[in-house]
């Protein structure tokens, strides 16, 4: 099995790429990993309808930096105990993915991966998160449950990875994202195997 010591040195072995200063806001997420019975999950929400942007969406936690905020990682570890209840204590930083930029919400977005320690426990902030999903990384790993499509948003043409799991789609940011960490810790799941 994969452990998280791995995907550590893994992600310690190359500097994430920052994207230019366009004067776009900046916003941070947190990407969760956790073990249970010996697998790996990747925690996931389910945005509620209520939201401004990305209505109904999957998504990490996570959101804009706050003039409060330390740090891109102390935002993302704030947002996640807003919007999902756990303490940032719960999370050890196994690294960074590199910066990417939301389409229709226009945001410079870091990425930081994290084992979630387990047992935990979710208190979902109704307002936000419509739902928690877990997806194993098993699952993850099936080509066959992902497509490369062009979608139109606000009015541009875009190319973006869609993941297929139990009737949920997983696509933009957030499944480029997945796919930019899955593809860097390829070589890591193909020795296991």
């Amino acid at each position: 099995m994969v452990t998280f010591t791995d995907i550590k040195f893994s992600l310690s072995e190359r500097e994430p790429k920052k994207l230019a200063d366009d004067g776009s806001k900046r916003g941070a997420v947190v990407i969760p990993i956790f073990e249970r019975e010996n697998k790996l999950y990747m925690l996931f929400t389910k945005r509620t309808e209520e939201l401004r942007t990305h209505k109904g969406q999957i998504s990490f936690p996570g959101g804009k930096i706050d003039e409060d905020d330390s740090s891109l990682l102390q935002c993302a570890l704030r947002e996640a105990h807003e919007e999902i209840g756990i303490l940032p204590e719960k999370f050890s930083l196994l690294g960074e993915l590199n910066q990417t930029k939301t389409n229709s919400s226009n945001i410079l977005l870091s990425s930081f991966v994290a084992k979630l320690e387990y047992p935990f426990e979710i208190i979902r902030n109704e307002q936000e998160v419509d739902e928690i999903i877990e997806v194993p990384f098993d699952a993850l790993c099936e080509t066959d449950k992902w497509e490369r499509k062009v979608v139109r948003v606000d009015g541009e043409e875009v190319g973006t990875w869609f993941f297929h799991y139990n009737n949920r789609i997983i696509w933009g940011a957030t499944a480029q994202l997945v796919k930019q960490l899955l593809e860097h810790l390829k070589h890591l799941f193909d020795k296991k195997s």
